[in-house]
């Protein structure tokens, strides 16, 4: 919180910039991982390179559930593919691997209730924007360690450390915004009366920009690793590709995450809810409970990849089980502390926040 305080005022990072950092970092934390488990000394024997999953503290760098260097530029491969292949052929992707399009025998029955109850609703908004408050309490909208959370309903996106700094972001002439958001919202939206199969495959692929080339950490991680194994003496080994089961799986997180960003960039909107209710209910490894939250009835709804580096790793998104609208997420790996995450929506005008009205 410290360090956020002390970004306060501070020039907004671009979206380009965030791209080249998360290539770096990725690398990074890829090659000291083997550092921590196999010593400096030792490369030879290395197939395969993990990195730690996270929840993006802001929401212009990617979070990836334990997908290593290999597997993030596998997973894009993949998830570019299936969207220029057509709805009937959703099965395999051209590298053998398993497509986006590809489901399940059968939807999730209460995910697909819910999304039916849903779907006849309008959207009446007041205001044409959502801010958010995402933070550790179920009962407090106060600004914590991730700061403030805008989007328009036009799907520009705005984030700042504290509603101070939002005002500047707003009235900023030079924001700039990728639009990920946008696809997020506009993949749920077709999900609504469209081919699920297809809805999987524009999901998958939402937070890629279309037509930009996007950063491999593989290339960096094992330029890293050669560099290592010359500088020690030892056989260099690249990375292990992805199996089949692997690349599903990553495939599977992509979606989960893009489809969890449609749902809080737009939570009021019910046809947003409703096409991502319908996304979820599509994915294999979803467990849906039925629980209480802050003295609500909510559904929590479980995902997890057991092929991927952290095959223990169990996200948690609870939702309204009436309206659908999340509540809080959770994560949690075996051996460390639960992460939870509220969020804390409310409908303004952004006439209002760059007049510091709110």
């Amino acid at each position: 919180m410290d360090l956020l305080r002390r970004l306060e005022g501070a020039e907004a990072v671009r979206p380009a910039a965030f791209d080249k950092a998360r290539a770096v970092l990725q690398a990074a934390m890829a090659v000291e991982e083997v550092s921590e488990n196999k010593g400096t000394t030792e490369v030879e024997g290395v197939t395969e390179i993990k990195a730690a999953s996270r929840r993006r503290t802001r929401r212009g760098a990617r979070r990836t559930a334990g997908f290593g260097a290999v597997g993030l530029a596998a997973a894009a491969a993949v998830a570019l593919v299936v969207t220029s292949t057509s709805a009937s052929s959703h099965k395999t992707s051209a590298n053998g691997g398993p497509s986006a399009g590809a489901t399940s025998a059968a939807a999730n029955p209460i995910l697909a209730k819910l999304a039916a109850d849903i779907t006849p609703l309008r959207a009446e908004l007041s205001g044409d924007a959502t801010l958010e408050i995402r933070n550790q309490s179920p009962t407090s909208d106060a600004v914590g360690g991730n700061g403030v959370d805008l989007f328009s309903d036009d799907g520009t996106y705005y984030w700042a450390v504290s509603k101070k700094s939002l005002v500047k972001a707003v009235k900023d002439p030079h924001h700039e915004d990728e639009g990920q958001f946008k696809r997020d919202i506009a993949a749920a939206l077709y999900a609504v009366k469209g081919d699920i199969g297809t809805a999987r495959a524009r999901m998958a692929v939402a937070n890629l920009v279309p037509g930009k080339p996007h950063p491999d950490p593989t290339q960096a991680a094992n330029e890293k690793l050669k560099a290592i194994a010359k500088a020690k003496g030892k056989k260099y080994v690249p990375l292990k590709p992805l199996t089949p089961a692997q690349k599903k799986d990553q495939t599977e997180n992509f979606i989960w995450t893009n489809s969890l960003d449609a749902l809080v960039a737009a939570p009021e909107n019910p046809q947003v809810r409703a096409g991502v209710l319908r996304i979820l209910a599509s994915m294999p490894h979803v467990k849906v409970t039925k629980t209480t939250t802050a003295g609500q009835p909510t559904l929590t709804l479980a995902d997890s990849w057991p092929n991927l580096d952290h095959s223990g790793l169990v996200e948690s998104l609870v939702i309204n089980a009436k309206t659908g609208s999340p509540v809080a997420l959770f994560n949690r790996e075996p051996g460390k502390p639960l992460n939870a995450t509220y969020y804390h929506t409310s409908r303004v005008r952004l006439a209002d926040i760059k007049a510091g009205k709110f």
